[in-house]
């Protein structure tokens, strides 16, 4: 199954290199870093796949790394101290293993006490002003990172947990990757999100369009679902991806940052890179009978 799915993702990264090519085939020079971006984001899908096929114990140790690194980006972009960064991160992996151990009926619970919890700390903190506004980045990082986040760790303890995810994973970072290249190549309808004002009605198109041919192509090839199924999966998985993008891009220009951090060459950091993927795995997992 796994030399199945990474055909298809080889083929994707195909048809975008044409792109790229046509579009730069009027410039004076290449764009070395951009071909490097392009290189090393195959290189990045492929290790996440072969990660999420060896088995689940490996696949959710790569999910609480990822949910660790997403969460201290976003509370160090926020500008909160060491110390409550660090608090933080381990209650919103706490709510991840609850997640992991006790499933869905663990996960919202375990959600809505830390929530709490984090509420009542930020109550009781010495600099009311300080306190409040640290509380709510908290709680927004709970809400906005780690409880959908955790929704990865549901999709492990799935029977189908590689199709499950390859399908994912693939046609969220396919409708990312394809609406940038669409938009970039023809900038039609800029500025139509304001919180994201790079963003283009042709780039938005190109994505919905991606994401819905690569979740035929994979439905296909995973024997998981029909074609209409599989379709109609795609299309919300476009929407709710994008939208999750849309709201850390939101995020970012409250911050007045351009990344959360530089941790990853070329992409941003960790959240940038996931920030699609994290926010549709809530949907997803549920819209496959979580």
């Amino acid at each position: 199954m796994l030399l199945r799915v990474l055909a298809i993702v080889v083929t994707c990264f195909a048809v975008g290199a044409l792109l790229m090519v046509a579009q730069r085939r009027g410039a004076r020079r290449s764009a070395p870093t951009a071909w490097f971006k392009y290189v090393t984001y195959l290189l990045f899908v492929t290790a996440v796949l072969v990660i999420a096929e060896a088995g689940r114990t490996p696949f959710a140790i790569a999910v609480f790394l990822l949910l660790a690194a997403a969460l201290a980006e976003f509370y160090r972009a926020v500008g909160l101290p060491l110390g409550a960064r660090i608090a933080l991160v381990s209650v919103g992996t706490l709510v991840a293993a609850a997640a992991l151990i006790g499933g869905a009926p663990a996960l919202y619970p375990a959600a809505v006490a830390a929530a709490l919890a984090i509420l009542a700390v930020g109550a009781l903190g010495g600099e009311p002003r300080s306190a409040a506004r640290a509380a709510h980045w908290g709680v927004l990082g709970l809400i906005a990172v780690a409880t959908p986040g955790a929704h990865l760790l549901l999709i492990a303890a799935h029977g189908q947990r590689f199709a499950l995810f390859a399908f994912l994973f693939l046609v969220v970072c396919g409708s990312d990757a394809f609406a940038e290249l669409v938009g970039r190549g023809w900038p039609i309808g800029r500025g139509i999100l304001p919180a994201s004002p790079g963003k283009t009605a042709a780039g938005l198109l190109g994505g919905v369009v991606a994401a819905v041919a690569i979740a035929v192509v994979l439905g296909s090839a995973l024997a998981i679902w029909p074609s209409e199924k599989a379709l109609a999966y795609g299309l919300v998985l476009a929407l709710t991806g994008s939208l999750g993008d849309l709201i850390a891009s939101s995020m970012k220009r409250a911050l007045g940052i351009k990344d959360f951090s530089a941790a990853l060459p070329g992409h941003g950091g960790v959240l940038d890179r996931f920030d699609s993927l994290i926010f549709a795995a809530a949907p997803f997992y549920w819209l496959v009978g979580g």
